[in-house]
């Protein structure tokens, strides 16, 4: 598997563990469980260093700018 592969991988998982602490931090609509807060921001974190990789990779690999970058995902 190349670097991509494993670094899209990664953003995915990263995400959901990002969801299932938020799940346990508002479980639903009336409930916030603030013992979860400090978890569900850790995933959050880690969650935004993999997406940051994964961007850094894209950018180097084809020599855009981020700039660039988010410009493509525009219609």
């Amino acid at each position: 598997m190349d670097d991509g592969h494993e670094l899209v991988a990664a953003v995915r998982s990263a995400a959901q563990a990002h969801s299932l602490t938020w799940e346990a931090m508002v479980p639903d609509q009336f409930t916030v469980n603030l013992g979860a807060e400090a978890a569900e921001e850790a995933a959050y974190a880690e969650m935004a260093r993999r997406k940051r990789a994964l961007r850094d990779h894209i950018c180097d690999t084809y020599g855009i700018s981020i700039r660039e970058l988010t410009s493509l995902a525009l219609p």
